[in-house]
């Protein structure tokens, strides 16, 4: 089995990170565009196996909450737990200083919402049209350790 190697963003990283979304999303992000562009020293993070970049996360800090804004991983790469040390690495980096972490999921992703479930997230409410075709998100958290949710 090849490890999986978990490391920050570089700019070399970027035209295999723009194919992954186009392929995984069938359309392409403007928020990943900027963040390419800003190149952030803290919180773009991805995956890869065998020098294969095979995923990534993006994600942000505000204020004590921790944000995952984008999540990916090529389909071939897949129960394979790479979704989950992306999570995990960028929950560490944010434990200190967040009390919960947030991310919206697509209302019609059952794969996703079920992934992010086995990851602690909680369901807490709903976004209507909140994708550009009009789709729903639901808002997950996942509460860190100074912070109860009573849901």
């Amino acid at each position: 089995m090849s490890l999986i190697n978990i490391r920050p963003f570089e700019l070399s990283d970027s035209r295999d990170i723009l194919e992954m979304e186009e392929a995984i999303f069938n359309e392409s992000n403007p928020l990943l565009y900027q963040m390419i562009e800003s190149y952030p020293s803290e919180g773009f993070i991805v995956a890869e196996i065998d020098g294969v970049l095979c995923g990534y996360l993006v994600g942000v800090l505000f204020m004590d909450e921790a944000r995952i804004l984008l999540l990916a991983v090529k389909e071939k790469y897949r129960h394979k737990k790479i979704g989950t040390m992306l999570i995990k690495t960028f929950v560490e980096s944010v434990r200190s200083r967040a009390n919960l972490v947030r991310l919206e999921v697509r209302s019609n992703n059952l794969p996703a919402q079920t992934f992010y479930f086995k990851q602690g997230f909680r369901f807490i409410g709903i976004v209507n049209n909140y994708y550009k075709n009009g789709d729903s998100a639901y808002i997950m958290v996942r509460p860190l350790d100074r912070l109860t949710l009573f849901l």
